[in-house]
């Protein structure tokens, strides 16, 4: 973690100030519920490719045709984690008052989702709690005729706790258990609470790996039949993990950006997909124009381009042998490492598919089929995007760090051009946010 006083003697930050980044959301334009259809919402293209003029150009159209805007040859990478049901309902076993608790990511018996939610018997969480007076040593209990889950708050720090869960019976999964007494969280901005609906129409349709506790919403607009277009279309699709925690809706603290504090994300990818990304890049570098990108790569979703992104600073890590990168067995990307590295080498920073089979060499040499670790990446205006060509994503929140990310996107010749597209997008009747209207965002 990074302080503020850490940060300034960092000369290579940048200073951005939240406010540059706000807009009015109208609360009637954030989207409380999907449409009917999940196609059929709408799809902003804001096109800034081979523009003289560094101008945004901007057409409106369907989600369902969005095969129409992709090139033959590209290459789709997508978010597959899914949304487990985080949020419990309970009660302080003292007094019978009121208390909530959000799971966020497992500590013991494993730090890995898919084992911890195999877990029987008992489990150990980083958790958000939330009720009166909850202090270090209360139980929260929650119950049935058939099952008793019981939360044991171990350590306590603000609203986060580290929580001991245990119930009965114990030959249960604590998967089973967060189905029974679960619910799906949707985030703060959804006044509402969640129904059966929610269960499915919040998670994409290729949704393969439990550990998320809120979507990676830019695919909740896919379809089987969007998915059977694109794949007729010749457009190729590969999945990357990660785990979207809760920091995705973290506020900016302080007026600039060097101030906040990114969350970390836990990220699964496999080698062979870093072997088609190392692919991808090595036919794009050869082709004439060296970066003219005939097969572009388009992330799905904001989490999938800071994951593709990692993927590219963890390469530069290891070849650069940058701090314990070479001793190490997972990926481990801070939140300034991109800026940092930027300024260390400069012009002579690897090129991407270098970078990649880097990595796929790397996994080999150890053996290891997938690819995991923490990112803390943190993308702002005046990042180099070294691997995402193309972004599909919805319409994020003022002031958060989902909008730097867009405006960093939107950026030519140091002038970013995400109010031009906000604006349009508020013009046009677009809804906003997690069940909100979509974009495809072409970059300079």
């Amino acid at each position: 973690m990074q302080d503020r006083q850490h940060t300034e003697n960092l000369p290579f930050i940048p200073t951005i100030r939240v406010h540059d980044y706000r807009y009015s959301l109208p609360e009637e334009r954030i989207a409380a519920y999907p449409l009917a259809e999940r196609d059929a919402s709408k799809l902003l293209i804001a096109d800034m490719r081979g523009n003289a003029s560094d101008a945004v150009q901007i057409r409106h159209y369907t989600f369902r045709h969005i095969a129409d805007e992709i090139p033959s040859d590209a290459l789709l990478v997508a978010n597959d984690s899914r949304v487990i049901a985080a949020r419990i309902r309970m009660q302080k076993k003292a007094t019978g008052g009121s208390a909530e608790v959000l799971c966020l990511q497992p500590l013991s018996p494993s730090p890995e989702p898919a084992l911890a939610l195999q877990s029987t018997g008992h489990c150990r969480w980083q958790c958000m709690v939330g009720g009166r007076k909850i202090v270090v040593g209360d139980t929260l209990i929650a119950s049935t005729a058939y099952s008793t889950l019981t939360a044991t708050i171990v350590s306590k720090e603000g609203a986060e706790a580290v929580v001991e869960f245990s119930w009965q019976p114990k030959e249960l999964s604590f998967a089973a258990v967060l189905e029974h007494f679960g619910h799906i969280p949707l985030p703060p901005y959804i006044k509402r609470d969640d129904d059966a609906d929610d269960k499915q129409r919040y998670q994409t349709v290729y949704a393969a790996h439990d550990g998320s506790v809120a979507a990676p919403t830019a695919g909740l607009h896919f379809t089987e039949r969007v998915l059977e277009d694109l794949a007729q279309k010749g457009i190729r699709r590969a999945h990357v993990t990660l785990h979207v925690g809760a920091g995705t809706f973290k506020p900016m603290n302080g007026t600039e950006a060097r101030e906040h504090t990114m969350h970390e994300e836990r990220i699964f990818v496999g080698s062979d997909v870093i072997a088609q990304l190392a692919e991808q890049l090595e036919r794009n570098e050869q082709s004439p124009g060296g970066e003219g990108r005939q097969e572009p790569i388009i992330a799905v979703g904001t989490t999938s381009l800071r994951t593709l992104e990692s993927l590219y600073w963890w390469g530069v890590r290891l070849l650069t042998s940058d701090g314990d990168a070479q001793e190490r067995d997972t990926l481990d990307v801070r939140q300034w490492d991109a800026l940092r590295l930027q300024d260390t080498f400069r012009d002579k920073l690897p090129s991407p598919a270098l970078a990649m089979r880097t990595i796929h060499e790397w996994l080999q040499t150890r053996q290891m089929d997938v690819l995991t670790g923490e990112t803390q990446i943190m993308i702002t205006p005046g990042y180099s995007f070294a691997v995402c060509d193309g972004l599909i994503t919805n319409f994020h929140q003022p002031e958060s760090t989902l909008m730097l990310l867009v405006a960093a996107f939107l950026t030519a010749n140091s002038e970013t051009h995400w109010r031009t597209v906000y604006d349009a997008a508020l013009a046009n009747d677009y809804r906003f946010l997690s069940y909100g209207d979509s974009s495809l965002l072409w970059r300079a």
